[in-house]
């Protein structure tokens, strides 16, 4: 009953110790097949239209079950940053127009940039990404990893983000991309982005213009006449949108730098904490079967004593048996204590995360003698935003119609 009992401890002991991989759940793919062209021959970087580029606040891709895995409040600070730090790098390609990060997709621009975050624990990162053109083209789908070193800040990465080589791996992707678009092409997207906006704020009004096929492609019918009354209006609330939009870079950049400082230590000091929290496993690990041994030899040395006619014998039996069982027991306690020290580092990680948040203030906006107020999240103003230049248009298209406050 004894060594049944001790291959029970023996075995807890093991299955306690070991680690479980999370399967990762990944949403439905696009249906829309991969841009894939030849290289272009009239690539003149220096003449050709430059896209303006929308990058969407990634998805934060929290499990509305419990994950122990993901810190919440972390996570979210985390979809802005990396949108942020994804326009900084694709700024520094220079090769294409404003790079702003977004709410939402519903944004216009010419190229659209969305991020979901698979993994980030400060010594993997992986995102998921897909990138699309205003006429429906997708131009990337992939998911992008990089994998910190082990000595990076022993090389002094004291004050750098370790997750930088993969924002610069996705900026290189999407500029590479652009060899394979052609100058036409380009220029063509700019129209599209301008019809398309306009579809927003009067579908009837622009529906002549472009053409959209059964796979969700958008085609220029007719380009606008610069001249025409339309396009006017249409352009004076673009330029109007596209400031309300920079504005929103201001909100973005304070966010970046205001977190900057504590997300840089919360990297390093998670990855070394990890590396010492692995340590601490390995030496929890040791010390419980070194105890389990001890256990195991108090154990034989107390049956072999039993089981001895010499006297003497058995007294040493048992005394080995008190001696074994004191040491063993001491070093389980002890692996216990290494074990609560691995879970402060985990501890130590969450609690870093929830004091982060995403909030706007509210602001007070004045356009064509029309005023409104805009409140809550940067994405729920940008969707009042859009809705009251809607009603902007209308009321400029059709003077003499009032225009019901609900619109």
């Amino acid at each position: 009953m004894r060594f049944v009992s001790l291959i029970t401890l023996v075995v807890f002991f093991l299955s306690s110790c070991k680690t479980t991989e999370s399967i990762m759940q990944f949403g439905p793919k696009t249906s829309n097949e991969i841009l894939v062209e030849e290289k272009v021959q009239d690539f003149e970087p220096d003449s050709r239209p430059r896209l303006d580029v929308a990058i969407s606040v990634f998805d934060p891709n929290i499990s509305k079950l419990k994950n122990d895995d993901v810190w919440e409040e972390l996570r979210k600070a985390e979809s802005v940053r990396f949108a942020y730090k994804l326009k900084t790098f694709i700024e520094e390609t220079n090769k294409f127009g404003a790079v702003r990060v977004v709410p939402d997709l519903n944004a216009t621009s010419d190229l659209y940039i969305s991020g979901k975050i698979l993994e980030s624990n400060s010594e993997d990162v992986e995102l998921d990404i897909k990138v699309a053109d205003i006429s429906g083209n997708l131009w990337i789908d992939d998911e992008f990893e990089h994998t910190v070193p082990d000595d990076f800040y022993d090389r002094g990465g004291y004050n750098e983000d370790s997750y930088d080589p993969v924002f610069k791996k996705i900026a290189k992707k999407i500029e590479e991309k652009l060899q394979f678009i052609s100058t036409k092409n380009l220029d063509d997207l700019e129209h599209i982005s301008d019809l398309r906006f306009g579809l927003s704020l009067s579908e009837e009004s622009f529906s002549e213009n472009i053409f959209q096929d059964e796979k969700g492609k958008y085609t220029i019918k007719t380009k606008l006449n610069k001249s025409d009354p339309k396009f006017i209006r249409l352009n004076n609330l673009r330029v109007r949108d596209q400031l309300f939009i920079d504005e929103l870079q201001v909100f973005y950049m304070n966010f970046d730098e205001n977190i900057d400082s504590s997300y840089l230590t919360w990297q390093r000091q998670t990855f070394q904490e990890k590396q010492a929290e692995s340590k601490a496993r390995g030496e929890a690990v040791g010390k419980a079967i070194g105890g389990i041994l001890l256990l195991g030899a108090a154990v034989a040395a107390a049956v072999a004593g039993v089981q001895s006619n010499n006297a003497n014998t058995q007294t040493l039996g048992t005394l080995g048996a008190i001696g074994g069982g004191v040491a063993g027991a001491s070093l389980l306690q002890d692996s216990f204590k290494k074990s609560a020290e691995a879970k402060v580092h985990r501890d130590a990680i969450e609690e870093l995360g929830r004091s982060l948040d995403v909030e706007m203030s509210g602001k007070v906006i004045d356009l064509n003698d029309e005023t409104i107020e805009l409140t809550g999240t940067a994405k729920e103003q940008f969707s009042q935003w859009r809705l009251f230049l809607k009603k902007i248009y209308e009321k400029e298209k059709t003077p003499d119609v009032v225009i019901p406050s609900g619109i």
